[in-house]
């Protein structure tokens, strides 16, 4: 062993580099957590719209229930074609499920 003590560090480039790391990590961390509130949002819009959906139609079926057999005919309204009973979405896909 010497007597000497030589003393290695990082310096200056060594904090650059994980100053950089440590703000694209902060970045990317803000970036991630925007997305994912606008989707929780999204979300949420979307099974509202789902249930408004649904309580409209129940409200139809029970007004058609009340109504009697002579206005029941029309098929509680569904559409004509058979496509997607009047959800909008081919073949009566479930959004919710």
């Amino acid at each position: 062993m010497s007597s000497t003590s030589v003393e290695i560090t990082a310096g200056l480039g060594g904090f650059l580099v994980l100053f950089g790391l440590m703000l694209a990590v902060w970045f990317l961390g803000r970036d991630m957590t925007k997305r994912l509130r606008r989707m929780r949002l999204a979300e949420d819009e979307r099974v509202a719209a789902v249930l408004r959906e649904r309580a409209e139609r129940r409200a139809a079926e029970r007004t058609a229930r009340t109504d009697g057999p002579d206005r029941q005919g029309t098929g509680q309204g569904a559409e004509p074609d058979g496509s997607g009973a009047g959800t909008g979405r081919p073949d009566g896909e479930d959004p919710v499920g």
